[in-house]
């Protein structure tokens, strides 16, 4: 169902929340940024 074979789970979501909340990306905004694993490709 999804291009990675397999359901997400927190720890692969973890990673993606604690990079958009860093000091690295503090000029991202206004974007939908799709977590899914591919599954709506």
């Amino acid at each position: 169902m999804t291009a990675l074979g397999r359901a997400g789970v927190p720890d692969d979501i973890g990673p993606m929340i604690a990079s958009l909340l860093s000091e690295d990306n503090l000029w991202v905004n206004a974007h939908r940024i799709e977590v899914s694993g591919g599954m709506v490709i």
